[in-house]
């Protein structure tokens, strides 16, 4: 008969063992990941290491621990170079500061392990520090790339995170190196010109012995994508031998050259022919960038008229003709043929 009881009596403790509720062990820290700034082999790299965390991390001495995979080296990294938020929605709703050593608010933070491979967080002696690291909070933890290089082989590595103390979880997380992260692009851009003159004749109409103007003005515009810009020179034909306007008839020249007729007495005693131009962006050079009735002359081999260092959009430069004669000039048609080259500089 006891044998019987004693029988009794242990299927009735296995039963109640059945049906007793097991006490839960802490889940494992979830959503890890370690997004890198180079995945390269050998290159250096700043690693943001994110995890939730399922259990309170707010007791004095609690720790974080994660653990970099062997071939990574970390040797010389400083707390300086490290950073730790938290929070409930984004993780970077708290910031901690990070110590040496714990203290009432500070986390200590310390490198360990061979090539400081591992970093170990340990909470402030009050367990909270900036704010308490609640359950369920997403962590963020932010290493520079100063003194942060990557381990040598192409391959995966897997690294851990363990969370010790009043609560202990523990998870993985995996990077995976490249023998080369990057690739390159390339390109070009055909280099381009174009110009274009607003008239192919202008008119004087009747020279007189006063100061007369061509009409219309001659306007050049230059667009260009080279990088040192253009020039532009003008050369004339005049009568073959030497510039300027030519009648044929009577075998006479109007000679072009650098003249003013601002006084009285220019006008009286010179006659000639040559052009002034403007640019609100190109530089003109110095020989026809003049005014009132100061004028360029012309020569019969090309001369710079503008110039331009740089990008060119529809820059535009305009030539006004001034001419007058003395009283003696042949009767007659005058005609010239200037021509105007751009040059763009690639």
């Amino acid at each position: 008969m006891k044998i019987k009881k004693i029988g009794i009596i242990a299927l009735i403790f296995t039963l109640l063992s059945f049906f007793t509720p097991r006490i839960a062990l802490a889940a494992g820290i979830t959503a890890v990941s370690d997004t890198m700034s180079r995945m390269q082999i050998s290159q250096s790299s700043s690693h943001t290491i994110k995890f939730t965390t399922a259990a309170a991390i707010q007791t004095a001495g609690d720790t974080i621990a994660i653990t970099f995979p062997t071939d990574f080296n970390f040797t010389g990294k400083t707390i300086g170079t490290v950073s730790f938020t938290h929070g409930a929605t984004t993780g970077a709703e708290n910031t901690e500061i990070l110590a040496v050593a714990p203290s009432g608010t500070e986390w200590g933070a310390v490198f360990s392990g061979t090539q400081n491979r591992t970093l170990t967080l340990t909470a402030p002696t009050d367990g909270v520090g900036t704010a308490a690291v609640a359950i369920s909070d997403k962590l963020i933890i932010t290493y520079s790339s100063a003194n942060s290089t990557n381990g040598t082989t192409n391959t995966t590595y897997v690294g851990t995170i363990t969370v010790a103390g009043s609560a202990t979880e523990s998870g993985s997380f995996a990077v995976v190196l490249l023998t080369n992260d990057q690739f390159t692009v390339s390109a070009s851009v055909d280099p381009t010109i174009t110009f274009s003159i607003s008239a192919t004749s202008t008119d004087f109409g009747v020279i007189s012995t006063a100061v007369d103007t061509s009409s219309p003005n001659i306007t050049l515009e230059t667009s260009t994508n080279a990088t040192t810009g253009y020039n532009i020179t003008i050369q004339d034909q005049g009568d073959g031998a030497n510039p300027g306007l030519y009648n044929s008839t009577a075998s006479y020249l109007l000679g072009s050259g650098d003249a003013s007729y601002n006084n009285t007495a220019d006008l009286a005693s010179v006659a000639g022919y040559g052009i002034q131009a403007t640019s609100a962006t190109a530089t003109i050079d110095a020989r026809y960038d003049q005014t009132s009735n100061t004028i360029g002359g012309y020569e019969r081999t090309a001369q710079a008229l503008a110039s331009y260092n740089g990008v060119a959009d529809a820059q535009q430069v305009t030539i006004t003709s001034k001419a007058k004669v003395l009283g003696s000039a042949p009767a007659g048609s005058y005609a010239d043929t200037v021509t105007v080259i751009a040059t763009a500089n690639f």
